[in-house]
């Protein structure tokens, strides 16, 4: 079975959770939990056949940009399929797997081919902590946004709508702090075992990595700091949120972009 027809069935089974959990949102239907998890995990095998071809097929990895979101697309899919059983994230289905959709149709119909041949022991723990990080923080992402929305319709004393749907407010607060912490976690320890291989960031086109993921770092530790010394939280935490999150998708996506699609060299 070719690439592109496994990611058109993962997409339709994507797709279809995401709207069955849209209409559970906005009221139209019951929770159908079953429904969603069923659809979202088979998306998700088929995904991963998706992977197999496209970026495991030939010789070597296939590191090219629509490859590797691809690779995160899947990793959060995942991370949501199992946190789902214990915690109230059901809701960021209907944001998440649309995007992981379009990322895997990207990928699926790329003829790009970026490999790694000499791809060290170190640097394939710095590469899977680093996709581990941006899954959590994309997740961190979507959840915040949600936590803005519901902050604004709490001020504004409208309970209809999303905000029947979504946990207490404490509850998404906690959930989403969670988050932040074991992406920065993952991304210090990405950093430490990366830097190593760190000989030359202009020769190795890492100059902008490295300035746009510390910034993020960084933004992301100040709001740490900001929750436990001055308790943020609410549409300030979120703000900080998508804002550490921009950056560090700017640091990966947004160098692959231009040495890839525009220069089309290796990144």
């Amino acid at each position: 079975m070719s690439s592109i027809v496994l990611a058109l069935l993962a997409s339709a089974f994507y797709l279809y959770a995401a709207f069955r959990q849209w209409q559970t949102v906005s009221g139209r239907r019951p929770v159908s939990r079953t429904i969603v998890l069923t659809s979202t995990m088979v998306g998700a095998l088929l995904h991963l056949g998706c992977i197999g071809i496209t970026m495991l097929g030939r010789e070597h990895i296939n590191f090219a940009m629509f490859e590797v979101g691809s690779l995160i697309a899947w990793v959060i899919t995942l991370l949501l399929l199992f946190s789902s059983w214990r915690k109230p994230v059901d809701n960021l289905f209907v944001g998440l797997l649309p995007m992981a959709s379009l990322i895997l149709l990207g990928a699926a119909i790329s003829q790009q081919y970026y490999p790694l041949p000499h791809l060290s022991y170190g640097l394939a723990w710095h590469i899977l902590l680093s996709i581990l990080a941006y899954a959590v923080f994309t997740i961190a992402a979507v959840q915040s946004v949600l936590l803005y929305l519901q902050d604004l319709s709490l001020k504004k004393h409208q309970t209809q709508g999303l905000i029947q749907s979504l946990p207490p407010l404490q509850t998404m607060d906690l959930l989403l702090f969670e988050m932040i912490w074991l992406g920065m976690i993952l991304l210090t320890a990405a950093f430490a075992i990366g830097w190593p291989y760190v000989s030359d960031l202009k020769a190795q086109h890492l100059l902008h990595k490295v300035v746009f993921a510390s910034v993020g770092w960084l933004v992301f530790a100040t709001l740490l700091t900001g929750r436990y010394r001055f308790g943020w939280r609410g549409v300030t935490a979120s703000r900080w949120t998508m804002v550490g999150t921009a950056f560090l998708v700017l640091s990966y996506f947004g160098t692959k972009f231009v040495l890839e699609i525009i220069l089309h060299r290796a990144a």
